[in-house]
């Protein structure tokens, strides 16, 4: 097993380093504060990608799971640091019990699609999430234009567009008002951020056509926002485009019940 660590309280510490001693760890890599906490040598996602591993222990939040994904195809286990943390499996409380599971066979493996983003026909990164295209400045509104293959699925303003995974629905997609899907509905979510007009409503599109953003305005730029990592400036001149990734990301669960935690997690906090 690997350990990838980033986001770090005082307690998450001493776990760590009752970790680097467990049988079944193999490899620890300390990313950026994690390695200033716990006086380590930072590591690159390249000596993760590279090890020899049978899976990845993450410990932070969502968006250390988030950012890790879009450099790792290997299995994901999450361990919870962060404040929702609805992409992880277990608190620091339960680790141990998670772990010895886990060598019995005690545990699933839940797989995701994941939204590959192409720009001007370049392959960008997969996306667990959501790519979001937005705005460059705040309070004002801009026109788009959305496409499934040649089908122009809708146009308005807006602030900006939500193209989501079911994973992504539960996150920026249904704070801005986007349906909840299944994990296992193959589907992405097109959703307005704060439209103009009241009759603009978000589409569950399916994923077999890419999906394409177009920026109708000549003069007006936007931002490229991928899985709240990655930021890229586009224009009207950039070709926006979206389809199913190649790769999926890899949870290991010990409970399959979607809904059991999207009432745990959405609803009763």
């Amino acid at each position: 097993m690997g350990v990838y660590a980033t986001r770090l309280t005082s307690k998450s510490k001493d776990v760590l380093a009752s970790i680097e001693e467990h049988e079944l760890v193999n490899r620890m890599i300390y990313h950026k504060t994690a390695a200033e906490i716990m006086g380590k040598k930072p590591h690159s996602f390249e000596d993760l990608s590279a090890a020899d591993i049978d899976f990845t222990m993450v410990v932070g939040g969502d968006g250390t799971i988030l950012t890790l994904l879009q450099n790792f195809e290997g299995r994901v286990l999450g361990v919870n640091t962060g404040r929702v943390g609805f992409l992880t499996s277990v608190d620091l409380d339960h680790l141990e019990t998670a772990l010895r599971n886990y060598v019995d066979g005690d545990y699933y493996l839940d797989e995701r699609l994941k939204l590959k983003t192409l720009l001007n026909g370049e392959e960008i990164v997969e996306c667990t999430n959501e790519a979001v295209v937005h705005t460059d400045k705040v309070a004002k509104i801009r026109d788009f234009e959305v496409y499934q293959g040649d089908r122009k699925v809708d146009r308005f303003r807006a602030d900006g567009v939500i193209i989501s995974t079911p994973t992504g629905s539960t996150c920026y997609s249904m704070s801005s008002g986007g349906p909840i899907l299944h994990p296992e509905v193959d589907a992405f979510v097109v959703v307005p951020i704060s439209p103009f007009k009241l009759a603009t409503k978000p589409y569950v599109v399916p994923v077999r056509e890419e999906l394409q953003v177009v920026l109708t305005e000549e003069d007006k730029q936007c931002i490229l926002v991928l899985d709240g990592q990655k930021e890229i400036k586009v224009g009207h001149h950039d070709d926006i485009r979206f389809k199913v990734g190649e790769t999926k990301a890899k949870f290991i669960v010990f409970d399959k019940d979607f809904y059991r935690r999207v009432r745990r997690k959405l609803v009763w906090r």
